[in-house]
């Protein structure tokens, strides 16, 4: 069995994740991870980017640097389909 390169690419959790999956799973795992995951761009600790959200109250737009001033501002992004 000869070894993905692109295994890697991946975090060391994200590899260590795929190495634990049967071969068909493992494609699809590494392939998305490859694909999507961007460690390179945020990682914990970084300043907030300059963002604004859209609030779900009225749809009046928020900068997200106005959530953070008195609590931590945890956002998730991911597909809920």
């Amino acid at each position: 069995m000869s070894v993905d390169p692109r295994l890697e690419r991946l975090d060391p959790r994200d590899r260590a994740y795929a190495e634990s999956l049967e071969s068909g799973e493992r494609e699809v795992v590494v392939a998305t991870v490859v694909r999507h995951r961007r460690p390179e761009r945020l990682a914990v600790g970084d300043p907030l980017p300059d963002l604004t959200a859209i609030s779900l109250d009225d749809r009046a737009p928020v900068p997200l640097n106005a959530l953070v001033v008195d609590d931590p501002l945890l956002l998730v992004f991911g597909s809920f389909t």
